[in-house]
């Protein structure tokens, strides 16, 4: 069962916008510094680029008896690391299926290559994000990119998965988190898996379109694949590396492809946060690129309908219904351009 989340954050009397303001402009600033720091310690990536089964930077292992094949892809964007880390593990611990193949892959190596490892504005692609090219129509198209060019690399391996699990980083959603379709295929396996604990449910699938999780045969209601996307939390945190490899842990134990010894062995971060659903109601535009935020994203704080929760150059950004809770999700904000999503919270009774 669930129970709607009872944090609201007080309210006063017709709030003084001014105080409001330099409240919103130190608790952005703070989360500005939040974001800066190199927890994961840049790689040179060259010995992995031969890869294993024919594709560069991706490595391929069959264990040479009938079973699913799990793909696991990583460095969509080159600022987003920690799922690199969480490969480079397996690679260097001879992680090998009983049963079906294990694939992992390295992607958007040109995009790390030209990030520096610090600035959470850091590369994400080069020309094209290579997580919204994933349409036959595209990539099928005469028009190349570095990002399009890597993607038809990778398509025969995406193309063969039963099951794929896409790790990824976040600029400001601190707490990691899963992106599902209610009452999709991944969102059964998400609630397999079981950690992390929050789930962000998007009625129309991932906010974004189209992804590598979305890619034919995830997303064809007649058949049976599963894409699986994960958020693992700041881009250059190293626990984000510790998120990526729990849940690729979970993953294979769950599809038989390692032991639960051998999954146990690799489980090194347990979610410390309540479990909770946050259903993404609607988005919220702005005027300018400087908006200024009340509360910090992994916070999770909900607002009362017509409560101040942020600011839109002067102009305070006010909560549609009560309850609201504002989800940052752009990497820097665009004038004109939507800022944030509003949701509402679920926690489930423990």
């Amino acid at each position: 069962m669930t129970a709607e989340s009872s944090t609201i954050a007080d309210t006063a009397p017709r709030e003084d916008l001014a105080v409001l303001h330099d409240r919103a402009t130190a608790v952005s600033a703070g989360i500005e510094a939040e974001r800066r720091h190199a927890g994961i310690p840049r790689r040179d990536l060259s010995p992995f680029a031969q890869g294993e089964g024919g594709i560069p930077y991706a490595f391929t292992f069959d264990s040479g008896r009938a079973g699913p094949h799990v793909l696991v892809t990583s460095l969509a964007h080159g600022n987003e690391p920690g799922g690199l880390e969480a490969v480079v593990t397996l690679l260097e611990r001879g992680i090998r299926p009983e049963i079906g193949r294990l694939s992992l892959a390295i992607c958007n190596v040109a995009a790390y290559a030209a990030t520096n490892g610090v600035d959470p504005y850091g590369i994400r692609f080069i020309e094209d994000d290579f997580n919204r090219v994933w349409d036959d129509a595209i990539l099928d198209g005469d028009r190349r990119s570095v990002e399009l060019d890597r993607a038809r690399q990778l398509r025969p391996l995406v193309a063969s998965a039963d099951v794929l699990l896409d790790l990824h980083a976040t600029p400001y959603e601190a707490t990691p988190y899963f992106v599902l379709k209610p009452g999709s295929r991944a969102a059964a396996l998400a609630d397999r898996i079981g950690q992390p604990h929050t789930r962000f449910v998007f009625n129309t699938g991932s906010v974004h379109s189209p992804t590598l999780t979305n890619y034919n045969q995830f997303s064809d209601p007649m058949g049976k694949a599963v894409g699986l996307t994960v958020e693992c939390g700041l881009f250059f945190a190293r626990s984000g590396a510790d998120v990526a490899l729990s849940t690729i842990a979970k993953l294979l134990a769950i599809e038989g492809l390692i032991s639960d010894e051998t999954a146990g062995s690799l489980i090194v971060w347990r979610d410390p946060s309540p479990r909770r659903l946050i259903t993404v109601e609607e988005t919220q535009a702005v005027r300018t690129a400087d908006v200024r935020l009340l509360s910090r994203p992994g916070d999770f704080i909900a607002y009362a309908s017509g409560e101040v929760a942020a600011f839109d150059g002067e102009e305070p950004i006010r909560a549609p219904f009560d309850g609201a809770v504002p989800l940052w999700v752009k990497q820097t904000f665009v004038a004109g351009d939507t800022a944030f999503m509003w949701a509402r919270q679920s926690l489930e009774r423990q």
